[in-house]
């Protein structure tokens, strides 16, 4: 039987199915090796440790510890030289905890790396000073631990629990790596946005968990006053002036700089950049340059629909289609196509307004016509200005009961109590 078969929604009938419903999906090179043959017999319980980074936390540090009770044995505290109570509020928790001082070099990934290096047995949980697991997934840590303990025993991977920010309604995030085997080989890169890699700069496989935890760090007075995204920005640059080569900083940048890129020539600007970073048909290389690839080709597109760049919108959406996110490729070609078929019905609506103009006086059924079909035209072009008045010459020459009878299904659609005339 392969691990995949447990999965399932007819998967293990007993004890063990409590369990694997902690496991939301894993990489399929993970699905598809075979169970061990004592998969059934259960083992202690994982030591567990958890890394919390810190610099000034003393409002949000002791939420963070005391949701983690039921799930590690021990905390190792990374603290950047904190002025504040943080590291009283650490030590006066009745979880162990531990602290390293290590000063702060503008490198998120060095201190994930340092905590690391202190940490022997079990696993090792990362999670940061402003982020609570949630009270429903309390103990699910552990028992996920174990769970893969009993089904990939030593196998080098990376479990992801699902993270949501508190403070943004789309920020729902699968895949972060957060759950590593302490004494793993896997080791952090990137100044920000930090992930664990592969002496190759590959990405372990992973394990989707459903264990929950909320960030509530974006809340808007904490970014500024922790001047979050005057960090991240600097990070970027770092790594960018480092790495020039490298598109995923690019791909960051351009990220950064997009809500204040309004109007056309700024957003093709930053297209142009943006595509100069990333060639689309370039080799293959390791994750860690390439892991941001599909996302820039989103970005990419995102950029093109605010200058009108239908030609680009083809490439980028043919290559986000043969990547698999089909979903986001027919997003913007029905956009693209949309918009494009809203400027022919504005032409059309136009073309149909000044036909009424040109008609003869007496030919009063042409006349009716004309005014109906430029109601039609402009309720589907959506310029409803026009449809009023027009349905009013309609009735007038003889017509328009076709365009009322839309324009009924329309009130009725959106629950209007009056007719629309």
């Amino acid at each position: 039987m392969l691990i995949h078969d447990l999965l399932g929604p007819t998967g293990h009938p007993g004890p063990l199915r409590t369990d694997l419903a902690l496991i939301a999906g894993m990489s399929p090179d993970l699905a598809c090796r075979p169970l061990p043959a004592d998969t059934g017999r259960r083992r202690a319980a994982p030591r567990i440790t958890a890394v919390v980074l810190t610099h000034d936390e003393e409002h949000a540090i002791g939420a963070c510890l005391d949701a983690l009770t039921r799930d590690v044995d021990e905390v190792l505290v990374v603290d950047s030289g904190s002025s504040d109570r943080t590291l009283a509020v650490v030590a006066a928790h009745p979880l162990r905890t531990r602290v390293v001082h290590a000063p702060w070099q503008e490198d998120f990934a060095r201190q994930r790396n340092l905590a690391l290096d202190h940490v022997r047995d079990g696993w090792v949980l990362m999670v940061d000073a402003d982020e609570v697991l949630d009270p429903g997934s309390a103990g699910t840590i552990r028992r996920a631990a174990a769970l893969l303990d009993r089904l990939l025993p030593g196998t080098e991977l990376a479990a992801c629990p699902l993270i949501v920010d508190d403070h943004d309604p789309g920020g729902r995030y699968p895949d972060l790596p957060r759950l590593l085997r302490a004494r793993t080989a896997l080791r952090y890169r990137g100044r920000v946005h930090e992930r664990p890699y592969d002496t190759g700069g590959n990405a372990p496989p992973t394990v989707h968990l459903t264990s929950l935890l909320r960030h509530h760090g974006y809340h808007p007075d904490v970014v500024s006053a922790k001047g979050k995204h005057e960090r991240h920005s600097r990070l970027i640059a770092l790594s960018l002036a480092e790495e020039p080569d490298n598109p995923k900083w690019a791909f960051y940048q351009a990220r950064a700089e997009l809500p204040g890129c309004t109007g056309p020539d700024a957003a093709r600007s930053l297209f142009g950049r943006l595509a100069a970073a990333t060639a689309p048909d370039g080799p293959a290389a390791c994750d860690y340059t390439h892991e941001r690839r599909q996302d820039t080709w989103a970005l990419l597109c995102e950029l093109a629909l605010r200058f009108g760049g239908t030609d680009e919108i083809d490439t980028y959406t043919g290559l986000l289609e043969a990547g698999g996110r089909g979903a986001e490729a027919a997003y913007y070609r029905v956009f693209v196509t949309m918009s494009r078929s809203l400027r022919v019905l504005a032409r059309l609506t136009d073309t149909a307004g000044g036909a009424v103009q040109r008609a003869a006086p007496a030919d009063v059924r042409t006349r009716g016509r004309l005014h109906e079909l430029h109601g039609l035209l402009a309720l589907a072009a959506g310029r409803y200005e026009h449809v009023q008045a027009a349905l009013r010459a309609a009735s007038g020459h003889g017509a328009g009961t076709y365009l009322a009878a839309e324009l009924e299904r329309l009130r009725k659609s959106i629950g209007a109590e009056a007719p629309i005339h």
